[in-house]
């Protein structure tokens, strides 16, 4: 390992990369000069999107956008969605596992609020719950394996793609079925962790023409084992409390949150359980497709994945190990069951396209987490009274339809346009008590028989409707005006059920809350775009992005107060202008942007020092910063690539009540700077026969996280290496993963789903250096 501070917080092997990033942008003008006077150039080898509901390539799609095709994910080793965060400029995750990530774009984080700042889609399936769902931010980590292409598209999208995409929307995008020949793929892979579990596994895909030219079945299935690298270490009865910490009041006083953990790194030890932040995940996607001439084609899809997980990625902060410490043998299992099917049917209408979507999709996402030291804060308790575990379960289903069309002409003006329904169903269950608390009450409350320190029920209800549409025109064949508008109507219902020792009542009498709400508006978008020739194009974008507001659990008043339960929706305008050049006849690639985000009535999470965290509307933010992604292929089989992001984000101001909050304030999980680079190289050992090697550098800034308090997570940067011997149809892929093995912390206490105490913080951390072959062949 490293070398790590106590905290285990990594120092940057990289200081102030993105100097030369920013340089590069400071270029742009003239660049775009030089690129407008260029030779065109062909387009074949650029990626086809649907970024706009329309074909096109990336290159005349007039907004911040990076593309992956299959073969660039194949090449760069990119197999899940942590993989793509780090290979895209602009986005950021808070993460502590597979099924545990939420995803965060320019500035604009998720960790306040239930609904999330990205949009999420599986083809045209929306994934992220659009609002209030507990486990709404949290997205699927789905396989990647014989995916056409991702598309991260940048800044608000909430005209085509509705809320949860104010700050982005992630896309990613399977192969259809071919029609016309049988053909199938496999990979295997085995890998080997520094100081943790072997890991392994594989991924098989056959496509099968049932009817010829008409009917075609395309079938993916994944097995794969990732081995931990975190232990549980279980402490004896002298666990360590500090002497003198605050504790052992006794819950009638409710003193709480004054404990102090002791030394766990000299505490007795009964029991070592290694590796315990294990994965598999199992899972099998299905296309059939079904054309019976050119003008039509239906298509219907279907997937499920199952994801469990042995433990967190996580350790304790302030332990010389990378390991958990609890005073009682309790695990923390997490599983995540999701299974989805949805029809797209294409008419093709001569003028207009024709596109419907429908999609239903389940999800169950079940975890438990060792609450033993938090029960024994939360009750100012002078010793460990049993153990307890906090288990949660979030179920949630959603029926979505969408009906649109788009225009095909290549008249100068083009139009698309649709209606959108959802009805999500999502209910959020805790369950917290052990006999051992049977005899405990708050303020002399009746007694509680089972031990019930917290268990509620909290089933939430929205429909959503919205009409979209966007308009362009070509004012000249070189300049093109767009206007786009989405009307959006929310209606929402929350019944909230919860009884035990740490709720309003103290005792088995349920605190009980209806909560119903509705919100509607409009959201506008405006876009100019130069692109005088197949080299350049110049766009500047004004649009406008909202999330819906929602709803905390209700907190006791005895030690909380009146703390809010409801908040409103926030919202955010946001200003962008770029380019996007080819120059010295395609052989440099470079993109640059730069946007400014004003962010109001921002939801933000609050911690009060009684532990029960709340989200409010803090106030209002901004975000500012550019973009770059340049790719130079000085010769055939070299390439040079560079991308990364600035960025600045703070609270401007903060409105008047909001404890913890401060002008000038780091909006939360933001890095300060992102950088993303690499070198690859093809040598061709004979006529059929190439070896391909690839250096990768991911640098990750500063970023400021909450726990029980607000905490400053160093930089960190993770490099990789591949050497892939291919010979069509097959290759051998040798690969390095974090070459120098760097310790990152990449937030903390995400999963403290229970409550937030001070006398335990727990860090997210990545996966230790790893070697590992992998074998793919196609056929």
């Amino acid at each position: 390992m490293s070398q790590s501070s106590p905290t285990g917080l990594s120092r940057p092997v990289l200081s102030r990369p993105l100097a030369f990033a920013v340089l590069l942008l400071a270029g742009v003008a003239p660049v775009a000069v030089h690129a407008a006077d260029a030779p065109p150039v062909m387009s074949g080898n650029e990626i086809v999107v649907t970024a706009e509901r329309r074909a096109s390539t990336v290159q005349s799609t007039p907004i911040s956008m990076t593309a992956l095709s299959g073969a660039q994910l194949q090449a760069r080793g990119v197999n899940d969605l942590q993989a793509v965060v780090r290979d895209v400029p602009g986005i950021s995750m808070r993460t502590s596992g597979p099924g545990q990530t939420e995803l965060e774009m320019r500035g604009l984080a998720s960790s306040g609020g239930s609904s999330p700042t990205v949009g999420f889609y599986l083809d045209e399936v929306p994934l992220s719950p659009p609002a209030a769902s507990l486990n709404g931010k949290v997205v699927l980590d789905p396989n990647l394996f014989d995916l056409n292409r991702v598309e991260v598209l940048r800044g608000p999208q909430g005209t085509l793609y509705g809320s949860g995409s104010m700050g982005g929307t992630v896309k990613l995008i399977t192969n259809e079925p071919k029609l016309d020949h049988i053909e199938g793929a496999y990979d295997m892979s085995v890998s080997a962790t520094e100081g943790g579990h072997p890991s392994g596994g594989g991924d098989l895909m056959i496509n099968l023409p049932l009817v010829k030219d008409k009917l075609a079945l395309r079938v993916v299935g994944t097995e794969k084992y990732t081995g931990g690298w975190v232990d549980r270490i279980v402490g004896a009865a002298d666990f360590p409390l500090e002497s003198g910490s605050g504790c052992g009041n006794g819950i009638s006083s409710w003193a709480g949150y004054g404990c102090v953990r002791g030394n766990v790194d000299k505490a007795s030890v009964t029991a070592v359980h290694h590796d315990v932040n294990w994965t598999r995940l199992s899972s099998l996607r299905g296309s059939l497709l079904y054309r019976p001439d050119e003008r039509l084609s239906v298509t219907v899809n279907g997937m499920y994945q199952r994801t469990i997980a042995g433990g967190y990625s996580e350790y304790d902060q302030g332990s010389a190990k990378e390991a958990h410490y609890q005073p009682f043998d309790f695990a923390e299992p997490f599983a995540d069951t999701f299974w989805m099917v949805g029809g797209t049917i294409k008419y093709d209408a001569g003028p207009v396209e024709i596109t419907s979507a429908t999609s239903y999709w389940h999800r169950v996402e079940t975890q438990t987490m060792d609450a033993a030291e938090l029960v024994q804060n939360l009750l100012a308790l002078d010793t460990y009274t049993g153990p307890i575990g906090f288990t949660e379960r979030d179920t949630s289903h959603q029926f979505s339809q969408e009906l649109r069309f788009a225009t095909k002409t290549d008249g100068p003006f083009q139009l698309v346009g649709g209606f959108f329904y959802s009805s999500l169903v999502s209910t959020w269950a805790a369950d917290n008590a052990a006999q051992a608390y049977a005899g405990y009450s708050v303020g002399g409350a009746d007694a509680n028989p089972e031990g019930i320190v917290y268990r509620s029920y909290n089933p939430y209800r929205m429909e959503q409707y919205a009409a979209f549409g966007e308009a362009s025109y070509k004012l000249t064949p070189a300049l093109k005006a767009t206007v786009g508008l989405r009307y959006y109507e929310f209606h929402t219902h929350v019944d909230m059920w919860q009884n035990g020792i740490g709720t309003a009542t103290g005792n088995a009498d349920p605190t009980t809350l209806t909560v119903a709400t509705s919100a509607r508006g409009v959201n506008p978008r405006f876009n100019l775009s130069y692109i005088p020739n197949p080299r350049l194009t110049i766009y500047g974008t004004i649009a406008k992005g909202f999330r819906p507001g929602g709803v905390s659990l209700p907190a006791p008043q005895e030690t909380c107060g009146n703390q809010p339960v409801k908040y409103g929706p926030d919202s955010v305008w946001s200003y962008e202008v770029g380019e996007k050049a080819k120059l010295a006849g395609g052989k440099i690639s470079f993109n640059a942007d730069f946007y400014l985000m004003n962010w109001s009535g921002v939801q933000q999470q609050i911690t009060p020092p009684c532990g029960y965290p709340y989200t409010t509307n803090a106030g209002n933010a901004r975000a500012y910063g550019p973009e770059v992604e340049i790719t130079v292929t000085p010769v055939h089989d070299l390439t040079f690539s560079l991308s990364g992001t600035v960025t600045s984000a703070k609270i401007r101001s903060v409105d008047p009540g909001t404890v913890g909050v401060s002008v000038g304030q780091p909006i939360l999980n933001i890095p300060g700077a992102t950088v993303n680079g690499s070198v690859s190289y093809t040598a061709h050992l004979n006529a059929e026969t190439t070896l391909t090697a690839r250096v990768a550098d991911n640098f990750v800034g500063r970023v400021y996280d909450i726990a029980y308090n607000q905490q400053r997570l160093d930089p960190y940067n993770l490099v990789d290496m591949r050497l892939v011997l291919a010979r069509s149809p097959w290759s051998l892929t040798a690969f390095i993963s974090n070459l120098t093995n760097e310790r990152a912390a990449l937030t903390v206490n995400n999963t403290a789903f229970a409550w937030l105490t001070p006398s335990l913080t727990r860090v997210s951390v990545n996966q230790p250096r790893t070697f590992g072959l992998t074998f793919a062949n196609k056929f």
